[in-house]
């Protein structure tokens, strides 16, 4: 006897590996954020501080204001890509939670298939016994 419900355990199976694929791509997005933003940090602390003249004054302004406005959108990027990870941590939970319920019960039921199938043959050899048995008693 098959399990009734083994037709929602591949979907649930299929499911549970679709969020742990977007889990794992949310992941990667939030790390390449997270390494662009530290870039952006480290290419603004190796801004020369030596200032010749009002030119390169200015230039530094102007590349320092850049870069802080590019460490902002980076830091905003990483927030979102943080929660976007969060948001698939908790699809992948909960994914994973169903997926184990439908297992628990494919196991149950496995296990009483299993149980009521040696019961069957235990009764085969009972019944078998007997007769045996019965056999023995008419030719004695």
């Amino acid at each position: 006897m098959t399990f009734p419900l083994a037709g929602l355990l591949r979907v649930r199976d299929a499911q549970e590996k679709v969020a742990a694929e977007q889990l794992s791509r949310t992941t990667s997005a939030r790390r390449h954020a997270e390494e662009a933003e530290q870039s952006a940090v480290v290419s603004l602390s190796e801004i020369s501080a030596q200032v010749d003249d009002a030119h390169t004054l200015l230039a530094m302004a102007a590349a320092r204001a850049a870069g802080r406005s590019a460490l902002s959108d980076l830091q905003t990027l990483t927030e979102l890509r943080r929660a976007e990870e969060e948001v698939a941590k908790a699809s992948h939970v909960e994914a994973r939670r169903e997926l184990k319920g439908l297992e628990r019960l494919d196991g149950a039921h496995r296990a009483e298939v299993l149980k009521a199938e040696r019961h069957a043959e235990q009764m085969a050899l009972d019944e078998i016994a007997v007769m045996r048995s019965l056999r023995e008693e008419r030719t004695a």
